[in-house]
């Protein structure tokens, strides 16, 4: 599968190279699961039909129902479309302890933070952590709430995009769980679907600043 994968590259490689000689040629490619899925392949050439500057969006979370929950949340992205996105920012108001962080797949909030579908997964993959190398596009792991309540969010995540494609969560609803993500390690269907995290207590739309 992969010796496939590899020529199927090397021959959109030199067939776009051969069509627009001179153009930066991008490719991002994704893991597969043996036997289930093969490997992903994005493959980017200009002319572009995005910004290829630095690219910024922001998702300013309130709190569902009585949650008192409030924050802001930035997504930076220098080499777009392939370049790391950085998250941070800060988030009052929580429980002291573990919260599930998402994205989901709606960014309607006319109905509040429990209507938005599921978390965003466009390669439909098991829900993990972060860090995994295959997990929801929107899976963000956990933030961890001080005594106060308070969390400060910074890290750097790869599979995140904010230019358009497969990837983009522009548009997409960054969301706080009321628990613990259990990252698709708690041995049933819903933790590897949803963390076993629970209902969602402060969701945003992220939007381009």
């Amino acid at each position: 599968m992969w010796k496939l994968s590899i020529v199927v590259i090397l021959h959109v490689h030199w067939a776009l190279s051969d069509l627009y000689p001179g153009r930066p040629l991008y490719i991002k490619s994704y893991p597969g699961i043996p036997n289930i899925q093969s490997d992903l392949y994005e493959v980017y050439q200009e002319p572009y039909v995005y910004n290829v500057n630095i690219i910024g969006a922001v998702a300013v979370l309130q709190g569902e129902g009585e949650s008192s929950v409030k924050g802001e949340i930035t997504f930076t992205q220098r080499q777009p479309p392939v370049g790391p996105v950085l998250v941070r920012g800060n988030i009052t108001g929580l429980k002291p302890g573990k919260h599930g962080f998402h994205i989901y797949q709606s960014g309607d909030l006319r109905h509040g933070c429990e209507k938005l579908g599921n978390h965003f997964n466009p390669f439909l993959l098991q829900h993990g952590d972060r860090r995994d190398s295959l997990r929801h596009v929107g899976d963000l792991g956990n933030i961890e709430a001080k005594d106060d309540g308070s969390v400060e969010v910074e890290f750097v995540d790869s599979l995140l995009s904010l230019v358009g494609g497969g990837r983009s969560v522009v548009g997409r609803a960054l969301v706080i769980a009321e628990n613990e993500d259990d990252l698709g390690r708690g041995g049933t269907a819903e933790s590897v679907s949803t963390g076993n995290s629970g209902k969602p207590i402060a969701c945003a739309v992220i939007a381009y600043t």
